[in-house]
């Protein structure tokens, strides 16, 4: 676990009481919970800034991906190990399964989006099922909630490598998505929508399990969603700066 997934889940674990704590800033007495705001202030100061530089749409779209994935980690990060396994009700799926299923679609979709914007125009508009078959024997759904989210993460990094400069003329690329016919911008937009999807699976698996996140949580969530974000427009350096921060802020948080 990085400092920053530490500090995440720390922070994430506070309730009201915690956050209410004083905390020293500038000279003058603040409180636990300004620790989290003003690293999204810098979060949000950074991202002003990247948002103003020429970018690729395609690295723009990607980025609601990065936003995406960084709200699932924030909601994720530091969960108790007994809810990992566990599913409310017959026949739903565990946190496990949905993010293994996570895992399983975020490199299908970046082999079929590559595949739409390398064949020839005689080439078939579907990829052939056996470039597809062997992708879901490469997903490892094993380890801890820490391991899940950083093969999710390593998924993400490398869908933007491959798709996160993509010419405008090829944005139109014809291709298909379950059974319409659709362009590579659209699959593009498929990426940040199907983690939504299942962010909310997974916040409907933790209230049927009747865990409910903390305050601390809901503001960290946005914390880590912004972060992802940075990272999806290429601020990297950025993004690690936001992440020393907030494991500087946690680590000088008063003793409970």
């Amino acid at each position: 676990m990085t400092a920053f997934d530490a500090a995440l889940a720390g922070f994430a674990a506070l309730d009201e009481t915690a956050l209410a704590r004083p905390w020293p800033f500038r000279g003058h007495a603040m409180d636990v919970r300004y620790a989290l705001y003003r690293t999204l202030e810098e979060a949000q100061e950074a991202h002003a800034r990247l948002a103003a530089r020429p970018c690729p749409e395609s690295r723009r779209i990607l980025s609601l991906a990065g936003r995406a994935f960084g709200d699932l980690r924030g909601l994720l990060t530091g969960l108790p190990a007994d809810l990992l396994d566990r599913a409310p009700r017959e026949g739903e799926w565990s946190i496990r399964e949905t993010l293994r299923h996570i895992l399983l679609i975020e490199r299908r979709y970046a082999l079929q989006t590559l595949y739409a914007l390398e064949r020839a125009d005689a080439d078939p508009m579907r990829i052939p099922e056996d470039r597809l078959a062997g992708v879901a024997a490469t997903v490892d759904g094993s380890g801890g909630i820490g391991e899940l989210l950083d093969r999710v993460g390593a998924a993400r990094a490398e869908t933007d490598g491959q798709l996160g400069d993509v010419a405008s003329a090829r944005m139109t690329r014809p291709t298909t998505w379950v059974h319409y016919d659709v362009d590579v911008r659209f699959r593009l937009h498929r990426f940040a929508a199907h983690l939504v999807e299942h962010t909310v699976q997974c916040e409907k698996t933790l209230a049927g399990l009747g865990w409910r996140p903390p305050e601390g949580c809901r503001v960290a969530r946005r914390v880590a969603a912004l972060v992802g974000e940075l990272e999806g427009l290429g601020g990297t350096a950025e993004a690690r700066e936001i992440e020393v921060r907030l494991a500087e802020r946690f680590a000088s948080l008063p003793a409970a």
